[in-house]
């Protein structure tokens, strides 16, 4: 009734008996060795990552290969390496031995130098993401590869790397996507969906989120205004909002405990958020084939500023 057109996620492996009989996306959980994964890049020189990739793909892929509700796989997300790559040699480097400890002091044993630093770990990225990328082929021949999350504003040589992907998959947390998204396109040269994007309030004890508006209504002209602006160009396919329901008071893992649902935790709708994204989704169509001009007014950000956009340590 609210016009979103894709269900939940089933994101655990314990969630894939789950069935629904609506257009979902799911996430491909690869498996990594906690003792020789630096910034979320595990041993990707090491048989054993080739092999645990492949049974994962297997156990998590095989089982909805024929489901014709799922639209594809996310593969990754966020990954904080980028131009963090000497600091990711160091601790490879001084971490346990791996095959991939012995390629990287091969690589260096004529010359160590931040150049070639850097082109190790792209070189081992582009290696994770064939590995990824062939046993997700393998193993689901019949739905799209969604691709590697891309959070912040990514260099543009990680752009680049995106092309490996049926679609590209970005994480834009801002205030209007637009001219990112344009750079993006040129990059990737494949269509962009967002992974994630939210507007949050903050108040009631909870955060405001990682993009914060002034007031539960200006989160509604956000929202609208994010989205068209967003569907108004060419490569838009679509964007997952982050999350459906507010993150407890207390905080969840992390202790972050932000107004991001559509629900509060007790399960009741923010009545104009829900109202701005009904109006927004009948639109969206319309727009994206210039039909009609997207949203003009821009919402009134928090006086309490919003915080710095950190990515995670692992993707």
């Amino acid at each position: 009734a609210w016009g979103l057109t894709t269900g939940p996620s089933p994101y655990f492996t314990s969630d894939l008996d789950i069935e629904t009989k609506k257009p979902y996306l799911n996430f491909f959980r690869v498996p990594r060795n906690p003792s020789t994964t630096y910034l979320g890049l595990p041993d990707v020189y090491s048989e054993d990552f080739v092999r645990s990739v492949d049974e994962a793909a297997a156990a998590q892929m095989a089982p909805r290969r024929d489901d014709p509700y799922l639209l594809g796989y996310f593969v990754g997300n966020e990954p904080p390496w980028p131009e963090r790559e000497s600091e990711l040699v160091d601790l490879i480097l001084g971490g346990p031995a791996s095959a991939t400890q012995e390629t990287l002091k091969e690589f260096l044993a004529s010359e160590d130098t931040p150049e070639k630093r850097e082109s190790f770990i792209h070189q081992a990225f582009e290696k994770y993401l064939e590995i990824v990328n062939e046993a997700c082929r393998r193993h689901d021949p019949n739905h799209l590869n969604l691709g590697m999350r891309f959070g912040g504003q990514p260099p543009d040589y990680l752009l680049k790397m995106g092309r490996v992907f049926d679609v590209g998959s970005l994480n834009p947390y801002e205030d209007a996507p637009p001219e990112h998204l344009e750079r993006a396109y040129k990059l990737i040269e494949h269509p962009i969906i967002f992974g994630e994007f939210q507007f949050g309030v903050p108040g009631d004890g909870l955060g405001g989120s990682l993009v914060q508006t002034a007031s539960q209504e200006e989160r509604a002209v956000a929202y609208q205004y994010y989205l068209e602006n967003s569907a108004s160009h060419p490569a838009f396919v679509g964007a997952a909002w982050f999350i459906g329901v507010d993150e407890p008071v207390t905080g969840r893992m992390d202790g972050e405990n932000y107004n991001i649902g559509f629900v509060d935790v007790t399960d009741r709708p923010y009545p104009k958020l829900v109202e701005a994204a009904k109006r927004t989704h009948k639109r969206l169509f319309a727009v994206h084939s210039g039909q009609i001009a997207p949203a003009t007014q821009k919402p009134r950000a928090s006086e309490l500023g919003t915080p710095s956009y950190r990515l995670s340590d692992s993707f």
